[in-house]
């Protein structure tokens, strides 16, 4: 269960901020338009849409994020994100108590208490969220100023294999096991990675009984990727693993059935909203080169069964002519229109069609051309595990990685669609969800982040 829930824990003070947020500003919310004039009911609900608008906007731009910058680069982040996510607010506000409120039965008083009480509570919700996020941040940055320290129990060649995965990570630092390490007090050392069991069998482990007997933490290689990086590299999945079922999808479950009826739900309501989105970017499809709005491709879907995925065009016409290719950064087969609805994910909206037909889920691997399948299974091993669940629009891998324009950038993303399977749960589709929205707000992770040769 804990590695079920590992992305959660891993973002347990986002969860703790978010927490803090909410209830504070309910109860807020709640006291200062009490007003007789007001529907209890419609208060209510004024107070939890609210309320949840807050927490959701606050997330979108950010502020719940821990920087690992300087104080000052802190204090920055924090107002500028604060300012939009108050902005925002107060609109939407405005919106709602036209619709709601009384207006009628509002004499010049009530009025002028509205504004007072509007003003004050939006200074009072800015200053405590402000302060407390500041010094949640400031708490963390003391906090792990000092990496995590974990030694590696195996081969060197792993060990190298690991220090490449945690990258950029600053709180993460792993160093090949030496006894004399465990003499000294003055390191704090978080566990032991274990890299095989069957590399330990070649060894004398009698002190791993001990360090157990002391209290120390170990973890397999396989097991710490997925706690800690929230990805299960397609090269440490063990058939036993396979056999067992654990990157089995049941899409007749009860989390198989609730999956499919929400997203159904959901993209029939996205599609409903964003229809003139949708015929706006059609007519300047239409306007820049005369060609066709739609684009259709083949693509290989749920057990490996092919599909025909449909997308807003966004490149020239015949940009396939010498075959299937990925698109670098640098790509000029993109039309300039194609690179404002590539940037904001609306050439995807087409596919919410195949999210209602139940060829493709909300949430879930993307779908990827038969020949750049094949090429790819050649190259990275458990590839088609990928495809034991619905292929989706967002995934896992999707928002936690650019867009992938090679094999390197394969393998990574390989790796988190294997934990989206492993750890598949409806509250994790939901955080997908909400990342998404994020990106596509901030219109990131669009792009490839280096221009490759095609496969």
């Amino acid at each position: 269960m804990m590695f079920k829930l590992s992305w959660l824990n891993s973002r347990k003070i986002l969860i703790f901020a978010a927490f803090i947020d909410y209830v504070f500003y309910y109860s807020l919310f709640f006291n200062k338009f009490n007003e007789p004039i007001l529907n209890k009911s419609i208060l209510i609900f004024l107070c939890i849409l609210n309320t949840l608008t807050w927490v959701i906007s606050s997330y979108i731009f950010g502020r719940y994020e821990n920087s690992p910058k300087g104080r000052y680069q802190i204090l920055i982040n924090q107002i500028g994100k604060l300012f939009l996510t108050i902005i925002f607010n107060i609109l939407l506000n405005l919106f709602l108590f036209r619709i709601f409120w009384n207006w009628d039965y509002m004499n010049f008083k009530s009025f002028s208490n509205f504004l007072s009480n509007f003003s004050n509570f939006y200074f009072l919700i800015s200053i405590f969220s402000f302060l407390f996020q500041l010094f949640l941040n400031f708490y963390l940055l003391k906090k792990y100023k000092d990496k995590f320290l974990w030694l590696f129990l195996g081969t060197k060649k792993r060990e190298i294999y690991l220090k490449k995965l945690i990258g950029s990570r600053t709180n993460i630092n792993i160093k090949f096991f030496d006894p004399e390490f465990l003499k000294d007090k003055n390191i704090n050392i978080k566990g032991i990675i274990i890299d095989d069991e069957e590399f330990l069998k070649e060894k004398n482990i009698q002190f791993i009984f001990d360090l157990n007997n002391k209290g120390m933490k170990f973890m397999k290689v396989s097991n710490w990727c997925e706690r800690y990086l929230n990805r299960y590299p397609s090269e440490l999945v063990k058939t036993t693993e396979i056999i067992e079922g654990q990157f089995n999808y049941n899409k007749h479950s009860l989390k198989g059935r609730i999956k499919r009826i929400g997203e159904s739900f959901l993209s029939l309501i996205i599609l409903i909203g964003t229809f003139p989105i949708f015929l706006i970017s059609a007519l300047a499809i239409v306007l820049e080169d005369g060609g066709p709005v739609f684009y259709s491709q083949i693509r290989d879907g749920f057990e490996g069964k092919q599909f025909k995925i449909i997308k807003l065009r966004t490149m020239i016409i015949n940009a396939e002519t010498n075959g299937a290719q990925w698109s670098d950064s640098t790509d000029k087969r993109i039309t300039n229109v194609g690179k404002i609805l590539r940037k904001l994910r609306i050439d995807e909206l087409p596919q919410l069609l195949l999210v209602l037909s139940g060829e493709m889920s909300l949430i879930g691997p993307r779908p990827e051309r038969p020949k750049i399948d094949q090429f790819l299974r050649d190259k990275l091993p458990n590839y088609d595990l990928r495809y034991s669940i619905k292929p989706g629009i967002s995934g896992w891998a999707q928002v936690n990685y650019p867009y992938g324009a090679s094999i390197e950038d394969s393998k990574y993303k390989l790796s988190y669609d294997l934990y989206y399977i492993k750890n598949f749960s409806i509250l994790l589709d939901f955080m997908i969800l909400f990342k998404t929205l994020r990106l596509v707000l901030n219109g990131k992770g669009s792009k490839p982040i280096r221009k490759i040769k095609s496969p």
